[in-house]
């Protein structure tokens, strides 16, 4: 958050400026909350996506060592057929490895993902407090009420 100073005995032109630029910086970063939200949502879409696919190479791998055990039972007749069985079980074994990793992955990702917006939102919250404190601030000096300098505990400047 910006850092803009108000003076205590500034024109209205001047007052306006500013208070459009607290203003516009907020709107700014609503939008870069919004967007950090949607793409936190896109990726736990992704990694939602992920786990599906994971438990569905896992129940193909299961059905696969059942063909396996078959063949093998009736190896005499189906040589072939559990030559097959072998293979598909290694590549069944090695899709379930990718999308066990990409399932990590992408949840290592969401994990990091939420933890990003939790501070940005906490930013947020921080810095709208100190805008409504700087419009208020604003508002005083309108109405020639008030203290110009209401920053968490800072020193009044020396007047000119």
């Amino acid at each position: 958050m910006s850092n803009f100073q108000i003076p205590p005995h500034a024109d209205e032109s001047a007052l306006k400026k500013l208070e459009k630029k607290i203003i516009d910086e907020g709107k700014a970063e609503d939008a870069h909350v919004s967007h950090t939200l949607k793409d936190l949502s896109k990726v736990e879409k992704a990694s939602g996506k992920a786990d599906k696919t994971f438990d569905k190479s896992e129940h193909a791998l299961e059905k696969t060592h059942k063909k396996e055990l078959k063949a093998s039972n009736t190896l005499n007749k189906a040589t072939h057929k559990h030559d097959l069985a072998v293979a598909a079980i290694g590549n069944a074994e090695k899709d379930l490895a990718v999308k066990k990793q990409e399932s990590a992955r992408l949840q290592a990702e969401v994990e990091q993902r939420k933890a990003s917006v939790d501070g940005i939102i906490e930013a947020q919250r921080h810095h709208n407090s100190l805008r409504e404190s700087k419009l208020a601030e604003i508002h005083n000096v309108r109405a020639g009420t008030g203290d110009s300098n209401t920053d968490a505990g800072a020193p009044a400047p020396a007047p000119a």
